[in-house]
C-alpha cells in the first residue's frame, strides 16, 4: 500500500498530523508513506515516523510531473488550502480525501455564537482517514515524537549546576496577540526561584526579545534563538525540566515529546482545537468573555486592553512551574 499525505506547514499543524501517519503504519504494516511539505519543514517530518518519504513542495510544472511518477492507493489533504488541493488533484491516487476543517464551527466560536468546542485538530485530521477506512478509529492516537539520541555529539547547551532545573522559554509567536507581553516575562524572570536556570529558544526573529530578556537576568539566562535544527531542538527540549510557550508550534512539539509544559493562551483559546495533547501540560488561559477573538492570532487586541495576557501574573507562572517541577 502506498499513501500520500499533504500538509505544507506550519510546525504545530504538521506535528498534529503525526497520528495519521502512525495510524496508517499500524493498520497497514509495511505501507509506504510519502509526505508533502514545504522544504523548510522536511526535517521536522522526518522526526515523526520511521521510513517516511519526505517530498519538498515546489510550485513548478516539473515538480508536479515528478509527483505523478508514483501511483498511490490513497492521498490525504490535511491542509485544505489552494496549493494542497492542487497537489491532491495532481496526484495519481486511487482515492482522494480532504479533512473537515470545521470552518463554520470555528467561526462561530470566534464570534461567540456557540459554547461548543472542538476536541482537537487531530480529531479533525482523523475525519479524512475515517472516509478512507469507513469508520473513525478509536481511541485517537496522540501526536508523538521521540527525541533523537545526541549523547555522542550533543548540541551546545547552557551550563547548569547539577540538580538545578533548566526552564526553557519560547517567548515568541507568529502573531502579537499570542505573545505574553515582554514586561511580564521580565517580572517573571526576576521573581523566579533562585535555583532556576533559563534557556530562551525560538526562531531568529525572536533573537531581539530574547536578548532583552537575557539582560534581565544574565547570570541565569542563555539565549539560543535560531541556533538549532529541528532534530537538535527536540533533543535540547528533552533535556529541560519545564517548557513554557504560547499557543504556537513549540507548544505542540513539547506536547509530542510528552514534556512537562505550560501553555499560555491569549487571543486564541483551547476550545478551537489547539490545546496541547499532553497529560503533562498545564494550560493558562484567563477564559475571558472576549476570548477567543481570532482563530490564529492577530496584530493587536480589538478591544484595546489585551486583558487575556495582561491579567496573567508572574506569580501565576511561578506557581505553574513549581507544580510542573513537582509533578503536580
Amino acid at each position: 500500500m502506498k499513501f500520500l499525505i499533504i500538509r505544507l506547514s506550519s510546525l504545530g499543524d504538521i506535528i498534529l498530523t503525526q497520528p495519521i501517519v502512525a495510524e496508517l503504519q499500524a493498520r497497514f504494516p509495511g505501507c509506504e508513506i510519502s509526505y508533502v511539505c514545504k522544504p523548510q519543514n522536511e526535517d521536522l517530518v522526518r522526526l515523526m515516523a520511521p521510513d517516511i518519504r519526505v517530498i519538498g513542495f515546489c510550485e513548478e510544472a516539473a515538480w508536479f510531473a515528478q509527483l505523478r511518477q508514483t501511483r498511490y492507493d490513497a492521498a490525504f489533504d490535511l491542509h485544505g488550502k489552494l496549493a494542497s488541493s492542487a497537489i491532491l488533484h495532481a496526484a495519481r491516487a486511487g482515492k482522494r480525501f480532504r479533512y473537515n476543517k470545521q470552518r463554520g464551527l470555528r467561526k462561530a466560536i470566534v464570534n461567540h455564537k456557540t459554547d461548543a468546542s472542538i476536541t482537537s485538530t487531530v480529531d479533525l485530521y482523523y475525519s479524512a482517514l475515517a472516509k478512507y477506512l469507513g469508520y473513525k478509529p478509536s481511541p485517537l492516537l496522540l501526536p508523538t515524537i521521540q527525541a533523537p539520541a545526541k549523547e555522542d555529539n550533543p548540541p551546545p547547551m547552557p551550563a547548569v549546576p547539577d540538580g538545578k532545573p533548566l526552564i526553557t522559554i519560547f517567548p515568541g509567536a507568529l502573531h502579537h496577540t499570542k505573545m505574553l507581553p515582554e514586561y511580564l516575562w521580565k517580572e517573571f524572570l526576576k521573581a523566579a526561584d533562585e535555583d532556576w536556570h533559563f534557556l530562551i529558544l525560538g526562531s531568529p526573529k525572536e533573537d531581539a526579545i530574547a536578548r532583552r530578556l537575557q539582560a534581565a537576568l544574565p547570570e541565569r539566562i542563555t539565549n539560543q534563538c535560531g541556533k538549532y535544527s529541528f532534530e537538535e531542538l527536540a533533543w535540547v527540549m528533552a533535556q529541560s525540566a519545564v517548557i513554557i510557550s504560547s499557543d504556537s508550534g513549540p507548544m505542540h512539539l513539547a506536547a509530542a515529546l510528552r514534556l512537562p509544559q505550560i501553555a499560555i493562551f491569549g487571543s486564541t483559546h483551547p476550545r478551537l482545537g489547539f490545546a496541547p495533547m499532553n497529560p503533562n501540560a498545564r494550560i493558562i488561559c484567563k477564559d475571558l468573555p472576549c476570548q477567543p477573538c481570532t482563530l490564529h492570532g492577530r496584530l493587536y487586541c480589538p478591544l484595546g486592553h489585551f486583558d487575556c495576557m495582561r491579567r496573567i501574573t508572574p506569580q501565576e507562572l511561578i506557581e505553574a512551574v513549581r507544580e510542573r517541577l513537582n509533578g503536580v
